[in-house]
């Protein structure tokens, strides 16, 4: 019974929206670098950044939660504050499933909203997807919905995953683009060599991978290239491949 209530007041929160979370996010980190936007960006590793700004959202939105629990609970005289620590522990261990999915859910949209402004503070044009391909719909297109109107080829668009739990093998259809990617935002320990040849085995032509992961299995992506015509490729990279479309296409 407790649970169900739990699950009831989860519903009731009055959290701020995604792209606040991201301006307070970036705020902090370009201020801990004593940095405005583009000089911390154009001076940091790109793969590096996206994954800070990424870090720092995620806290933000847990001490957003909280807050509102705290306030929701006290406003309604329901629970004293022993109560409130415990369900912040419980909150803090995601051992209820629907904070879980809620959490997945807005991280995802943070992570996509994160790539757009960064990728576009260094000149690529970008938008959110707004439209579908033989019935699927990619998460980021190069250089704008607008342009997809002139056809398949006159966009770039990418699929995007913050951990390859998250169901990646949904994103293969991404590559019915011809001109598309698989992009991994976080250094997730569940990328592997065994991952990774799963990935260019059942379709995945371009994927971007967080710096860190492809420096350590840089030698042995190479000889999966080679074997399933597929490439990986750093994070890092992302711009100025995307950059080097816009302009062949602009």
């Amino acid at each position: 019974m407790k649970m169900i209530v739990l699950v009831y007041v989860l519903t009731k929160l009055k959290l701020p929206e995604v792209g606040r979370i991201i301006d307070e996010a970036i705020d902090r980190v370009v201020k801990k670098h004593q940095k405005n936007f583009r000089e911390f960006i154009m001076s940091e590793n790109f793969s590096n950044v996206i994954n800070e700004i990424e870090e720092e959202a995620e806290e933000i939105y847990k001490n957003y939660e909280k807050e509102a629990v705290r306030d929701y609970l006290e406003r309604k005289g329901l629970v004293s504050k022993d109560v409130i620590d415990a369900i912040h522990a419980i909150m803090d261990n995601s051992l209820i499933t629907s904070i879980s999915n809620v959490r997945k859910a807005r991280a995802g949209l943070s992570s996509q909203i994160i790539l757009i402004r960064v990728l576009r503070a260094l000149g690529v044009k970008c938008d959110v997807a707004r439209f579908e391909y033989e019935g699927y719909r990619p998460d980021i297109v190069v250089p704008s919905n607008e342009a997809f109107r002139g056809g398949i080829n006159r966009v770039f668009v990418l699929a995007i995953k913050r951990t390859l739990r998250e169901r990646w093998a949904e994103d293969i259809d991404v590559f019915k683009f011809p001109n598309s990617a698989f992009v991994l935002i976080k250094p997730d320990p569940d990328f592997t060599l065994d991952r990774a040849e799963d990935m260019a085995k059942r379709g995945m032509k371009r994927i971007y991978i967080p710096d860190r992961l492809y420096d350590r299995f840089k030698n042995s992506l190479n000889n999966l290239e080679k074997r399933y015509n597929a490439i990986f490729k750093p994070l890092s990279q992302l711009p100025k491949d995307l950059i080097v479309f816009q302009n062949q296409t602009s």
